[in-house]
């Protein structure tokens, strides 16, 4: 596979929501010009998988994410992990992986990122484990908003535990 990850690029924008809606994946309209003008402005970087005109998979690393604890701890999070069906079983949330790491790490000694609970985000949870992460020692989310004891919610998307990497030592 001649595989080339890279940041998103203003010619490639509409090139990617082609390739999601193409998969029946369709983001809402305009969600990767917003993700490239946000890129523009610092506030996150949009790497892309491909091989040509292939789309394997995308990610993106958001500086100063919503979720309050990290933002309260200046811990840039992970976000839209997306492997393409096809790309599945090769390794490119591996490498997708390693080079967000590898950029944060140049800005922060903490990553993290959040993962669904439903059974669909199965793979990624054990990926995650596999690499490191551990929970950040706060409750469940929401649509955003903590669980508390009690509380029913939904086995759907929104309930995400959040999950932090030291990249490098503390000094």
């Amino acid at each position: 596979m001649d595989e080339t990850i890279e940041q998103l690029t203003h010619d490639r924008v509409e090139w990617l929501a082609g390739q999601f809606a193409s998969l029946a994946w369709p983001k809402p309209e305009g969600y990767f010009r917003g993700c490239f003008a946000a890129q523009e402005r610092g506030e996150n970087i949009v790497l892309v998988a491909r091989s040509g005109e292939h789309l394997h998979g995308y990610l993106k690393i958001i500086w100063e994410p919503d979720y309050p604890p990290f933002r309260e701890q200046r811990i840039p999070e992970i976000q839209d992990l997306n492997v393409v069906p096809s790309s599945r079983r090769r390794g490119v949330a591996t490498r997708l992986m390693d080079r967000a790491e590898a950029t944060v790490a140049t800005r922060s000694e903490i990553i993290g990122i959040g993962v669904g609970l439903h059974p669909g985000y199965a793979a990624a949870q054990r990926m995650y484990a596999i690499r490191g992460y551990v929970p950040d020692a706060q409750p469940l989310t929401y649509n955003n908003q903590f669980v508390i004891e009690d509380q029913q919610v939904r086995l759907d998307n929104d309930l995400v535990l959040h999950l932090t990497k030291v990249l490098k030592e503390l000094s």
